[in-house]
């Protein structure tokens, strides 16, 4: 290349910096475009947002006034619903707006939260919605208490607490995007500052080395093709000359470095594949260990699953079948009749209510399943758990004594599953009696604490069964004699069920013989 086209070039060049600067200006004016815009688009959805807030408390207060004046008052709550309805509607527009509007998937990825967050909100009001029915439905049916319980439960305090809460934190967000926003307008600022300033240096040092590189540009092509004919005569074929500008120089050095690149362009593609194929293997490999560990995982989850639903479900069926008995002897008393069909009904409904724990424990392993807690008479749990523990009793001709010291006693408790605790322990306990033996429950309050004991007259636990017997799939001594069914899952699960109860489950050996399944709960303060 001439000396004119190289002048040429610099003025190009020089042109090139101006452009720059020009594009640096631009780049300021659309940041501060788009941060005008997105504090348009978070200002909309706060206002949105604030306006939820008013509408959800009118919609608990249309409510209450629907439970104390009556059926008159639903236009009212209607009207309401249809404001919190048209909030979402307009919420969901907002939101759908300000996403539409961002570009990158970074930016896209940092707005998740809010969909999430207003995809959140919906659902939960769907589900204070559907409460909210249910109320009315009480109402009508003239149970003005448990809807007045179930609105304060089901409806206020989630309201008052949940929504509330997902309202509190989305204009947190909102708050901290605006933040965000600044922050990053200022960090632009600073770039587009320090990009300025560079550009500015650099039009400054390419001015006053371009006249030295003129002066230079002759000399250096010639040293450097003498340079690189030495190195080729000396054998040393990865050498490279400089290519610099678009003369013979240039396309002599570019000549001499295509042959020598060919050469090394080979070999550097052998290494390459060779690394690739290693790195391939290499991956291939940890992918089949982590789905090898992933199937053993999953089948371990399978069996253990397999093993809670057929314990879960034996105590039940024993049950069923033996109150099933009693009245298809079609003899004896009316009223015993009627009592096993009860017991029968009774664990029916729990039968369905362990079905729908394990369909959900089923469906999703990593969430735990969940406790209705009320505060309730601890001896009337036990007394429940005695009652059905005689249809697991009378095969063996084992009697149920009971013993009641706790002087009634409250504790704040899941009955139901606190219920299938004392059950657990009665059928270790009778299944370990001798025929025509004594199972004995007895409460009392020792230490600030509700006490349940479940003992047996049976041979009690050996020393190595005594450190393992909460241990799942655990089944002891009696379970290698052949004495005993089951999978050894039930204490571990009774264990389970008391902790989630802030309590302690013990099983040691009694002084005069025989086993004690020891249960102990804090207790509760009585509701006015």
């Amino acid at each position: 290349m001439t000396v004119r086209w190289r002048i040429f070039i610099f003025e190009i060049v020089t042109l090139a910096f101006v452009a720059l600067m020009v594009g640096v200006t631009a780049l300021s004016l659309r940041v501060a475009d788009d941060f005008v815009r997105r504090i348009d688009g978070v200002h909309h959805r706060f206002e949105v947002i604030a306006e939820l807030d008013g509408h959800a408390n009118n919609y608990a207060e249309q409510i209450a006034e629907v439970l104390l004046l009556g059926p008159e008052q639903m236009p009212d709550f209607e009207a309401a619903r249809r404001k919190m309805e048209e909030a979402f509607e307009r919420l969901a527009r907002v939101t759908r707006a300000e996403v539409l509007t961002l570009e990158g998937i970074e930016e896209v990825r940092r707005e998740i939260s809010d969909v999430e967050m207003t995809s959140r909100m919906n659902e939960l009001y769907r589900a204070i919605d559907r409460a909210a029915e249910h109320v009315f439905a009480l109402q009508r049916d003239g149970k003005q208490a448990e809807a007045v319980g179930h609105f304060r439960r089901e409806v206020e305090y989630r309201l008052s607490n949940d929504f509330e809460t997902l309202l509190e934190n989305a204009l947190k967000d909102e708050r901290g995007e605006v933040a965000s926003e600044l922050a990053e307008v200022r960090r632009r600022q600073q770039w587009l500052l320090f990009g300025a300033i560079a550009l500015t240096l650099l039009a400054v040092l390419f001015s006053a080395g371009f006249g030295l590189m003129l002066k230079r540009s002759i000399v250096r092509p010639v040293q450097d093709l003498a340079e690189g004919a030495r190195a080729i005569a000396d054998g040393a074929l990865d050498a490279r000359i400089p290519v610099r500008g678009r003369d013979e120089f240039a396309a002599l050095a570019r000549t001499f470095n295509d042959m020598a690149h060919a050469i090394e362009a080979q070999r550097a593609e052998l290494v390459t594949a060779q690394q690739r194929l290693h790195s391939e293997v290499e991956a291939r490999t940890a992918e089949l260990r982590h789905a090898n560990d992933r199937l053993r995982d999953v089948d371990a989850r399978r069996a253990q699953f397999l093993a809670d639903v057929s314990h879960e479900l034996r105590t039940p069926l024993t049950i069923l079948r033996g109150e099933a008995d009693v009245a298809l002897r079609g003899r004896g008393d009316p009223g015993d009749q009627a009592e096993a069909l009860f017991r029968i009904q009774e664990q029916a409904e729990s039968l369905g209510s362990l079905l729908d724990d394990l369909l959900a424990f089923a469906r999703s392993d990593a969430e735990d399943q969940s406790f209705e807690i009320t505060v309730t008479r601890g001896r009337d749990v036990a007394a429940a758990a005695a009652a059905e523990g005689e249809a697991l009793a009378a095969p063996r001709d084992v009697l149920i004594e009971t013993a009641w010291n706790d002087g009634g006693a409250l504790i704040a408790a899941d009955a139901r599953r606190l219920k299938q605790v004392f059950l657990i322990g009665l059928d270790n306990a009778i299944k370990h009696s001798p025929a025509g033996g004594r199972v004995r429950v007895a409460t009392l309050v020792a230490g600030g604490r509700f006490v349940v004991e479940v003992s047996d007259e049976g041979p009690g636990l050996s020393e190595e069964d005594r450190a393992h017997v909460f241990s799942r799939f655990y089944r002891g001594r009696a379970a290698d004699s052949g004495s005993t069914g089951g999978l050894g899952i039930g204490l571990a699960i009774a264990k389970l069920i008391v902790e989630r109860h802030d309590g302690v489950i013990t099983l040691d050996n009694r002084p005069l013989g025989g086993a004690a399944l020891t249960v102990s709960l804090p207790l509760a303060e009585a509701t006015s």
